[in-house]
């Protein structure tokens, strides 16, 4: 696939479900997956509503010749006093973190999850200033069945900060590619203020949303997308 083929199946994509491609556009360089000296370039990217309360960027990137990913970044910046950063990431993809990742890593542990299935998928790890509890809950049987089942093929993420990107591996520009991307995109998105809300509350899960969003709400986030 060429650049070109990229930009065009990415824009056709954005253009079908109201998103906007981004010419000159930067992606934010806060999680490892998209650290300064990592990303060799951003191949395409689209931003708009991926659904009423999601709003990401859509992105291609380049980490070297052979190394390319399909990203979804977005924002959820009030789980980050239960957790400053998770890196959830496919066994397979261990020798791809590069030097951010293994510096985060050196920070903090890889998480115990007790499952020896979901061992076999991904490796969790994740600061060790986090809320245990709080962690513990989001990592609940449901969502490692989510992760383990539901997932898309080559799906895994990244939280720092507040910054979310959710990723897969190789170049997708197929309809029905971006479109699982984007779903369980939702889906974990929904998931993380889900259980911000429960320990805040909603009322205060809402005041802290960003551009009127309500953080926890559930059957919204999980509609299909206009």
């Amino acid at each position: 696939m060429t650049d070109a083929d990229g930009v065009e199946g990415l824009a056709a994509w954005a253009g079908a479900h109201g998103l906007t491609v981004e010419a000159g556009e930067h992606l934010p360089r806060t999680t490892p997956l998209l650290a300064e000296g990592e990303v060799h370039s951003v191949d395409a990217l689209a931003g708009g509503w991926l659904s009423k309360y999601v709003e990401a960027k859509i992105a291609l990137v380049s980490r070297g010749d052979d190394e390319h990913f399909t990203v979804a970044v977005t924002h959820v910046p009030k789980a980050k006093r239960f957790v400053p950063w998770m890196l959830c990431h496919r066994v397979e993809d261990e020798g791809l973190l590069g030097r951010a990742a293994a510096a985060l890593i050196g920070e903090g542990e890889r998480v115990d999850l007790g499952s020896a299935e979901f061992d076999g998928c991904y490796r969790v790890h994740a600061s060790p200033k986090r809320d245990d509890v709080w962690f513990h809950e989001l990592f609940s049987p449901a969502f490692l069945v989510f992760l383990i089942e539901r997932s898309p093929k080559g799906f895994a993420f990244e939280y720092v900060e507040g910054t979310l990107c959710v990723s897969l591996r190789g170049r997708h520009t197929l309809g029905e590619d971006l479109d699982e991307l984007a779903d369980a995109t939702v889906e974990l998105v929904r998931r993380i203020r889900a259980e911000v809300a429960e320990r805040l509350g909603p009322a205060a899960a809402a005041r802290s949303a960003p551009d009127g969003a309500r953080l926890g709400a559930a059957p919204a986030d999980s509609a299909p997308r206009a």
